[in-house]
């Protein structure tokens, strides 16, 4: 329980409230009795002026009596001494004050003086006192030295007690609040911790209000896009197992039809070598299948060997487009080249596989006596590639779908000629491995033919 989030806050705030409540009172009350002790001079005179003005008006009987009753009244301890040494004392610190009481000081009073005792009576266990006062008054027609000390600090009780109340109503209103406050911070955490527990159960539907700007606003919009990134992940992992059961269901599909064929006794022989030319074509179709799988998987996993070297890139373009050149001159194809002269430091290997796949593509979906451009130039550090052709193009809708595995564009078009839909995949994973990019030229017509843009860094980094 201690570990919930809800308590520690809690707890936090009551410890931190506490401890200042505490300072705040030890200081207060500090600052409360120096400006009391500042005030005390005064007040005591006043209070000795009173005292002597009151005993002018009543004209007591006896001066003991009166002083006993105004001790009594004002919370004050009283000692008296007359000119002819004559003591009387009231008040319960009345005693105290005596002894401490010297004859320079009598003297001092005598002679007019306002004299300090500076007298802290204290008992062991009790505050501190405040100290005594001395003046010369007159009561009746003889001169006497009065000296007063209150009992206590002027209000020190009330304002002790006025203070603890206000601490004490702060700390529970405070606590109150901070239970309410703890709640409500803690509530979108709870709402997080949920939303956690159902994405991982597989439900990436969920979603989280983002109602702050603050980190908590921040770590909610991030979950949402967590959210909707495993969503689009297991969408594409459905269509990728989807795609692969189809891509591999349909030359099995051939591949039995067919061998069972050849069991009946009625296949002539141009037929039979019909069939075992199907077999093979669609046997080698899952092959390649299975080798661009394997391919694309040890890819994606970053632990394909990677082995960067430097060598020259547009010599590199002109042995694909050599080795290619059955397959382009069987469709009459023109293969143009317009290359600078670029070293670059790449794993030859992969990067002759995208330029492949790119290539094969072109010579694929153009047709006889079309044309294929390759161009090669520098800028900025990276390398940038252009192959186009004067092929059937890519329409507005493919564009968007052009690097997704196994997405063969447009079926109604002419795009029977075989292939899987991972060529461009593989290509696309290539130049992110090498820190580069491929795309789709933006201000070419594809509709007139594709025209891709791969960059490239000269030093190419992987990732």
């Amino acid at each position: 329980m201690i570990r919930s989030l809800y308590v520690r806050i809690t707890a936090t705030f009551l410890v931190v409230v506490l401890i200042s409540i505490g300072v705040a009172f030890l200081f207060t009350n500090q600052m409360f009795k120096r400006d009391a002790r500042g005030q005390l001079p005064n007040q005591m005179e006043k209070a000795i002026n009173r005292i002597e003005q009151l005993y002018a008006v009543s004209k007591p009987a006896s001066l003991k009596e009166f002083l006993d009753e105004v001790s009594d009244q004002q919370g004050l301890s009283i000692i008296a001494v007359s000119s002819a040494n004559r003591l009387v004392q009231a008040g319960v610190r009345s005693d105290a004050m005596v002894n401490r009481l010297t004859y320079e000081q009598l003297g001092n009073v005598f002679r007019g003086n306002m004299v300090n005792m500076g007298m802290f009576n204290r008992e062991e266990g009790s505050p501190p006192m405040p100290p005594a006062m001395g003046k010369l008054v007159q009561f009746g027609s003889e001169n006497w030295a009065l000296f007063v000390q209150p009992e206590s600090f002027p209000q020190n009780s009330n304002f002790i007690w006025t203070a603890v109340t206000l601490l004490v109503t702060l700390l529970v209103v405070g606590s109150v609040l901070i239970l309410i406050a703890a709640r409500y911070l803690v509530m979108p955490l709870k709402m997080m911790t949920n939303a956690a527990t159902r994405m991982s159960e597989g439900d990436f539907t969920v979603r989280l209000p983002v109602r702050h700007g603050d980190e908590l606003g921040e770590l909610a919009e991030g979950m949402n896009k967590m959210a909707l990134s495993l969503s689009q992940l297991e969408m594409m992992r459905q269509d990728f197992v989807s795609n692969v059961s189809h891509e591999i269901q349909s030359p099995l599909t051939s591949i039995g039809g067919f061998a069972e064929a050849l069991r009946s006794e009625e296949v002539t022989e141009s037929q039979r070598d019909r069939y075992i030319s199907i077999i093979k074509q669609e046997s080698m179709r899952l092959s390649r299948l299975s080798e661009n799988l394997l391919n694309l998987a040890s890819l994606d996993s970053r632990q394909h060997p990677f082995h960067p070297k430097p060598y020259r890139l547009d010599r590199q373009l002109r042995d694909v487009v050599l080795a290619c050149e059955p397959q382009w001159m069987a469709k009459r194809q023109t293969v143009e080249l317009l290359m600078e002269e670029t070293t670059i430091t790449a794993d030859s290997d992969q990067l002759n596989q995208l330029w492949i796949n790119l290539f094969a593509n072109s010579m694929k979906f153009t047709p006889e006596e079309g044309k294929i451009f390759f161009g090669l130039s520098e800028q900025d550090g990276y390398a940038i590639v252009r192959i186009s052709d004067t092929g059937i193009g890519i329409s507005e809708d493919d564009r968007e779908r052009v690097f997704e595995r196994f997405y063969k564009g447009d079926m109604s078009r002419d795009r029977s000629q075989g292939g899987s839909g991972l060529g461009l995949s593989i290509a696309q994973t290539v130049a992110h491995i090498h820190g580069g990019s491929i795309m789709l030229d933006p201000h070419a017509d594809q509709l007139a033919g594709a025209s891709f843009i791969v960059r490239l860094p000269l030093v190419a980094i992987k990732r």
